[in-house]
């Protein structure tokens, strides 16, 4: 009660309600913009320590004493939305395709693809949702376990160097950091080793299924020519079509995977002198 006039927080995210010195008044702004600097910020309201990127909050923040992704970071959060329907729409064609085909097999396909479908756009929606949250304020979080942090200069030479096409990653002079820089902003690197480690199992699973796929289609190919038409009629039609689909689905996850692997991973040696 004892606070002097000024603009305080109204409760609501964004927007500030004035106090005249002895009560509310029902005078209310939005947050002014606030021109910080990209590093890491307390989000206003809350204990989380989030990456700012000069201009948004990102789905990074410091967990557990160590920079991590949230759960289901996805950016650009729009390319998250479009894949999850994309995903979920193949699911339902799928098994649609089934119901019309009656066939008896699980569609292992469609919850497969549904459950893509899921993971992409509840990314996407989580981290559009963040553009929600008040800009930061107050002096940026810069613990050992961010650092070095872009802009950190330990020797000469350091500055933004091209890793892999269009990203970059910031060499301190004599070490590489985690942070990476793209079309959407700078990024903390910090999870990539664990992320291409992922991304690769991932590779090889889908290749996996568009071997046993094919497999499945080249049974019912067997079976259509012993006389079991029905039967290997319907594996073919399964089979064959998703199996190249999986198969080209992991042929390009795995070469983009190997193409990004120096956003993902620290370089081995340092940059070439300017």
């Amino acid at each position: 009660m004892s606070a002097p006039a000024g603009w305080y927080d109204a409760g609501t995210p964004g927007r500030q309600r004035w106090w005249d010195g002895f009560q509310w008044t029902a005078n209310e702004r939005a947050v002014p913009a606030v021109a910080l600097p990209m590093g890491w910020y307390t989000v206003p309201g809350t204990s989380d320590v989030r990456w700012w990127d000069g201009a948004i909050w990102t789905p990074y923040r410091v967990r557990d004493g160590r920079p991590k992704p949230d759960a289901f970071a996805v950016e650009p959060a729009a390319t998250g939305i479009v894949l999850g329907i994309v995903f979920l729409v193949l699911a339902v064609f799928q098994t649609l395709t089934g119901v019309i085909s009656s066939s008896s097999i699980f569609p292992w396909a469609a919850l497969l693809m549904a459950v893509a479908g899921a993971v992409w756009l509840i990314g996407g929606i989580t981290t559009k949702g963040l553009r929600r949250l008040p800009a930061p304020q107050g002096a940026p979080f810069a613990d050992v376990v961010v650092r070095p942090l872009p802009g950190d200069a330990e020797g000469p030479g350091a500055g933004w160097y091209p890793v892999t096409g269009q990203v970059g990653r910031w060499w301190t002079g004599t070490r590489w950091s985690w942070y990476v820089g793209m079309k959407i902003g700078v990024r903390p690197g910090h999870f990539g080793p664990r992320g291409y480690l992922i991304s690769m199992i991932a590779g090889w699973i889908i290749a996996g299924i568009a071997v046993l796929a094919l497999v499945v289609g080249a049974l019912g190919i067997g079976l259509a020519a012993a006389g079991e038409e029905v039967v290997g009629g319907v594996l073919a039609f399964l089979g064959i079509p998703f199996g190249l689909i999986f198969a080209g689905l992991a042929l390009f996850v795995l070469l983009l995977t190997r193409s990004r692997r120096y956003a993902m991973v620290l370089p081995e040696v340092p940059p070439p002198v300017r």
